[in-house]
């Protein structure tokens, strides 16, 4: 069954399985655009409902292919199952109201190159080739936040601009969704901590020696939130930069993760751009999810200059600042000296 059989299968048998009351329900289905990802969305509505979950049928046909056992009737209770347990409760007067939303906007971050057509629909603002986006958290049970992403439709229901909108979310993302910094050591500790009683003699070592070796890596840090989900936008939180380079005293390097953190790494002498470039081609390439990348490029922040950009123009620029200061200099060395000379008078007495 190929994938469009598998949609009309869907859409022509979910009524049978859902009670009376959703006899009269429109399905129908549509192709999403969010960020990192796109996918044909399943809709069952109920009369009255303005509401309902989006359900992603790609993401079923995928695990449908990789089970044989795995029959339509399963798909379908599957799908049953998540439009009865999991209606969206939501007020929709007070999110299309910008004084009930802004205290709850925060940010994401992604790859501005891969979610190109789904930025040109909502407003955003670019850092290097990271897009910074806006969203509204609806609600956050034991399962999770549920957020809206805000476009450009909503953004003129809204009727602010799009600065406002960013400095909005920046001011409240740090309470929505709340910073979170963790040193290497820290994370493992942790790790060890939770997992201690549930592991073996031989697992108990091998995270020990994991633990040494931690020790002896250069210090490097995670930046993340406190949910660990959507955490690679703390890095932009107001000041955040600036205080991270007191802290470190040093400039650093950031690499981008994934779209749940970034690693702050400090420009010490102890790493350069290269090896950290190598890193995370490597790490993107073997243990992050395609929906989770974000790009195989490492950032700096220049402390003096106050400066977030790419390791590569950071160099480039230093090189430029070095080369200009030489000229001053130079030019200072060549420059004549203009004072008049002190006449010599003989005196007699």
């Amino acid at each position: 069954m190929n994938f469009n059989e598998f949609v009309n299968e869907v859409k022509d048998n979910i009524r049978l399985f859902l009670p009376k009351d959703y006899e009269n329900a429109e399905v129908s289905t549509m192709e999403c655009q969010k960020l990192n990802r796109a996918y044909t969305g399943l809709m069952v509505r109920k009369e009255g409902e303005m509401l309902t979950p989006t359900i992603n049928l790609n993401q079923l046909y995928e695990a449908y292919k990789a089970q044989p056992g795995v029959t339509m009737e399963t798909v379908c209770r599957k799908i049953a199952d998540i439009v009865i347990e999991a209606p969206i409760q939501v007020d929709l007067k007070s999110i299309l109201n910008y004084e009930d939303v802004k205290d709850k906007l925060f940010i994401r971050v992604s790859s501005a190159e891969a979610n190109k057509e789904v930025l040109e629909n909502a407003p955003h603002q670019l850092k290097e080739d990271l897009a910074i986006t806006y969203h509204v958290a609806v609600g956050k049970d034991q399962d999770g936040l549920s957020s809206m992403f805000i476009k450009n439709d909503l953004l003129e229901q809204y009727g602010i601009s799009a600065e406002q909108l960013h400095e909005d979310a920046m001011k409240s993302s740090p309470h929505v969704m709340i910073p979170e910094v963790s040193s290497i050591g820290a994370l493992i500790d942790e790790m060890y901590q939770k997992n201690i009683l549930m592991l073996t003699p031989d697992e108990r070592e091998m995270l020990q020696e994991t633990l040494q070796e931690s020790s002896e890596m250069p210090t490097f840090f995670f930046v993340t939130n406190t949910e660990r989900i959507d955490g690679a936008g703390v890095i932009f939180y107001p000041e955040f930069m600036d205080n991270m380079g007191e802290l470190l005293g040093n400039d650093f390097f950031i690499l981008p993760s994934s779209i749940h953190q970034m690693l702050v790494f400090p420009d010490d002498g102890q790493v350069d751009a290269e090896m950290l470039r190598d890193m995370v081609k490597e790490v993107n390439a073997t243990q992050v999810a395609p929906a989770e990348r974000l790009t195989n490029d490492v950032y700096h922040f220049d402390t003096k200059d106050h400066v977030f950009e790419k390791a590569d123009r950071f160099t480039e620029r230093q090189k430029e600042k070095e080369a200009q200061a030489a000229k001053t200099e130079k030019a200072g060395k060549e420059q004549p000296d203009k004072k008049p000379k002190a006449k010599k008078h003989d005196m007699e007495l």
